[in-house]
């Protein structure tokens, strides 16, 4: 997934970011893990660049203002993405609009999470258009070393260890051939269980278990050539199953 998105380095790096921003949750875990898996030190700075909508609301009040000026559904969009937050307490960056903006949240019926995620993921599209054309100052970008584009590969054969940023350890198993074989571990940064499940030639077959940074078991099914298939299992945070049935990576209910 990553080794095209890297032949773009930086522009596909900001892009990639960008994108995720603006994910639905469910989708972009699925993306950021499988990220993780191939190479954890890239992910690291993906995920360091990832913005919040709560972070836009602490941008000051004249780049903020550029914002609202820049579309005119954005009062209304405004509203929907802070229905359901503790407004007020970022009132002194809405000093100019504020009366306006109270008046709007005050003409909303319920807003669900969805109707707000997708207002706030329209409020964070424009902000970093904006930022791209340089007419607002935006979100702070930490950009890694040229050499993080660099496709990862492990030594021919033999143990392999997969580094975070820090020298921690983010995987281990064998290699034969510069390619994955066998079962690996995959490690969050606090060094709890991520992943753990059976590569042939680089690509995932067979069983594979997800687990929740507390150690409870997230996920667990079967890939065929690297794509989920056949029956899955996912279990909420509070332990609640529920089954799946995926075809080549494909959801089917």
């Amino acid at each position: 997934m990553l080794s095209r998105i890297k032949k773009k380095q930086y522009d596909g790096f900001k892009d990639f970011v960008e994108s995720l921003e603006t994910t639905v949750m469910a989708s972009r875990y699925n993306i950021v893990v499988t990220g993780i898996l191939e190479d954890p030190a890239y992910m690291q700075w993906v995920t360091r660049n990832m913005k919040t909508f709560e972070q836009f609301l602490e941008f000051t009040s004249d780049d903020i203002e550029q914002v609202m000026r820049s579309n005119d559904s954005m009062m209304m969009m405004l509203a929907r993405a802070m229905k359901n937050l503790d407004w007020e307490k970022y009132s002194p960056n809405f000093s100019r609009f504020l009366g306006k903006l109270k008046d709007e949240i005050g003409y909303l019926a319920e807003v669900s999470s969805a109707e707000q995620e997708k207002a706030q993921f329209f409020i964070l599209k424009a902000v970093r258009k904006m930022q791209r054309e340089e007419k607002i100052l935006g979100f702070n970008w930490e950009l890694p070393e040229q050499d993080i584009f660099h496709t990862l590969q492990p030594p021919k054969e033999g143990v392999v260890q997969l580094k975070f940023i820090d020298g921690s350890v983010a995987a281990e198993g064998e290699a034969l051939k510069g390619k994955r074989i066998g079962v690996w571990k995959h490690f969050f940064e606090t060094k709890k269980l991520l992943a753990e499940g059976t590569y042939q030639e680089d690509l995932k077959e067979g069983q594979w278990t997800f687990y929740y940074g507390n150690g409870e078991k997230r996920s667990q099914g079967r890939f065929l050539g690297d794509s989920r298939h056949g029956e899955w299992k996912e279990w909420s945070r509070t332990g609640e199953l529920s089954l799946s049935q995926w075809t080549d990576g494909k959801r089917e209910s």
